[in-house]
């Protein structure tokens, strides 16, 4: 049991046992009396101005005593009764969402492991975030929702990159691929990045900074309901910055340029794939992006406000000692 529960019960106690004393005072002396012996003339005693004096300082020390366990006793009931008030914290929150967006078709299926080892160490790097990651072909696939919960990502990606790898354990049934052959093509880059645009939840009430990391050759191979400008210029309406990362980037040919060009567009930025590089400058290009303030509820708790109520009853019971040991009770 808690102890902090206990401590208003024992301060009422304690004044329940002040008053029991200060009873005791009054009721103990004429106790004994009415035990004692009969003494002839006591009138000549009781008459003289010292007894009167004395017997009256210590009915006043007695009434005075009374009074205090009467008071120490209302103050502790007040005490058990717990006196309380609300407290609202409000804590600020300050978050941004990025999408990891995995082109899986096969002309990748050789590096979308190295990649997701690229975005298991961007995950790595930025703090509360909320991320989550779709993968595509000729249709895309949500892997996992928006969440901020690490440890979650972390064994998401680390799956998906054992299926890439080949590596996964005996009790591991995955396919990486379920549900992205639907369409007709083969790497449909416009249609998985307008995908991931939309996977942004209340796109126009959030206000939460919005970021896609695109990881793809831009070998298109089929027809595309959004080509890829068409994608970016869906990111720009809804003020989602694009960062691409191309694993084959040939120096200046026109799928990179364009890849690269759409991506800028959007206020990202183009990274070929060099781990030296891309994750210290992914992860710096997001941090630097202004946080949105998101209005998280307030938490509201009770805590007990007794104030100087147990001071009080200490007070009370440390002075009620000090009469019964002055009168001798």
């Amino acid at each position: 049991m808690d102890v902090m529960l206990l401590w208003p019960w024992m301060l009422a106690l304690a004044g329940v046992v002040a008053v029991v004393l200060a009873v005791l005072g009054l009721w103990l002396p004429r106790h004994r009396r009415d035990r004692g012996l009969p003494v002839a003339h006591v009138d000549r005693m009781t008459g003289l101005a010292a007894f009167r004096g004395a017997l009256l300082r210590y009915r006043l020390w007695i009434g005075g005593a009374l009074l205090a366990s009467v008071v120490g006793a209302l103050v502790a009931g007040a005490v058990a009764a717990r006196p309380s008030g609300i407290h609202a914290n409000q804590e600020d929150d300050y978050k941004r969402d990025i999408m990891l967006c995995l082109d899986v078709s096969g002309s990748m299926v050789d590096v979308d492991a190295e990649i997701l080892g690229v975005y298991q160490q961007i995950a790595a790097g930025l703090d509360g975030e909320r991320i989550g990651m779709r993968i595509f072909d000729a249709s895309s696939v949500m892997s996992f929702p928006l969440t901020s919960d690490y440890d979650y990502i972390a064994e998401q990606l680390g799956r998906y990159e054992r299926a890439l790898n080949g590596t996964l354990g005996p009790d591991e049934q995955f396919n990486y691929l379920a549900g992205t052959a639907s369409g007709l093509g083969a790497s449909l880059v416009g249609d998985g990045l307008a995908s991931c645009v939309l996977d942004f939840a209340d796109l126009e009430a959030s206000e939460r900074p919005r970021s896609i990391i695109l990881a793809t050759d831009n070998m298109v191979n089929g027809q595309q309901i959004f080509s890829l400008p068409q994608a970016g210029q869906l990111a720009v309406d809804h003020e989602v910055r694009v960062y691409a990362i191309n694993p084959f980037d040939w120096g200046g040919d026109p799928v990179s340029q364009e890849l690269r060009e759409t991506a800028e567009g959007t206020g990202g930025a183009y990274f070929p794939l060099d781990f030296a590089q891309t994750v210290p400058q992914i992860v710096d290009r997001v941090n630097a992006i202004e946080a949105g303030y998101i209005e998280t509820p307030p938490q509201i708790q009770v805590v007990d406000r007794p104030g100087a109520l147990p001071l009080v009853v200490l007070v009370v019971v440390a002075a009620v000692c000090a009469v019964a040991a002055r009168v001798r009770l």
